[in-house]
């Protein structure tokens, strides 16, 4: 009975990692991801803390690995009124509110909700 048990045991590993390995050649390459450092999770979204007229200079990273990117990027807001953004990417907020900021820069793209308070 110890015998029969350690065969099945042992089929069921062996199955196991087949299922592993399988699985695991099926997953993407991992892609480099665009993040501005001064992002915190809030409210289940990656926003942007601005407070108004104290202007935030963001520095951008490409994951895996943090690297820091020297490009210039490009900034495209959904509510200009709400926040500004310079090309060197510093935001300033102008009025209360939640703007949407599109960041293009080495080839990649990411949105931020950015946050303005008092």
């Amino acid at each position: 009975m110890t015998i029969n048990f350690a065969i099945k045991a042992s089929i069921v590993l062996a199955v196991s990692l087949l299922s592993l390995a399988a699985c695991k050649k099926d997953l993407p390459p991992i892609k480099n991801n665009l993040t501005v450092r001064e992002a915190v999770l809030s409210g289940g979204f990656m926003q942007i803390p601005v407070k108004i007229g104290t202007p935030l200079q963001i520095n951008l990273a490409v994951n895996p690995g943090n690297i820091a990117v020297t490009e210039e990027a490009t900034y495209t807001s959904k509510h200009p009124e709400i926040a500004s953004y310079s090309k060197s990417g510093v935001i300033t907020g102008l009025t209360i509110g939640v703007d949407t900021v599109i960041i293009n820069t080495a080839g990649l793209q990411v949105w931020y909700m950015v946050n303005v308070s008092k």
